[in-house]
């Protein structure tokens, strides 16, 4: 009963098509809602080890874009205003002090992926 409840609260997940796109080692910028009405957000989706993870486009550390493209030595993605490495799997920076960049559930049913904001 109380699941039940719970899931009036919860907002119902992103489906995106095309998930068989995704490049292994490759992060793919998408923008999820509408920045126009101020609740729109960026998106990196990267396949790593043939599991997809969705992270916050945003560095937690200065606010700047985490680059999109392909993640350096095949694994991070880096932000390019201080070179920050960080792991899409746990989100953790590698190389820096820095609080970990925003993770979002993500489940890949098929060609589609179901995105948890």
């Amino acid at each position: 009963m109380f699941r039940r409840i719970l899931s009036f609260f919860r907002p119902e997940p992103v489906r995106i098509q095309g998930a068989s796109k995704l490049v292994e080692g490759r992060a793919h910028k998408i923008t999820v809602g509408d920045p126009l009405a101020g609740n729109g957000r960026d998106v990196l989706l990267v396949r790593l080890d043939g599991v997809v993870h969705a992270v916050d486009n945003q560095c937690p550390h200065a606010g700047a874009f985490i680059n999109d493209g392909p993640l350096v030595e095949g694994k991070y993605l880096v932000c390019p205003l201080h070179h920050y490495h960080f792991d899409p799997k746990s989100g953790a920076c590698v190389n820096a002090a820095c609080r970990n960049a925003r993770r979002y559930k993500v489940k890949e049913s098929g060609d589609t992926l179901e995105l948890h904001i």
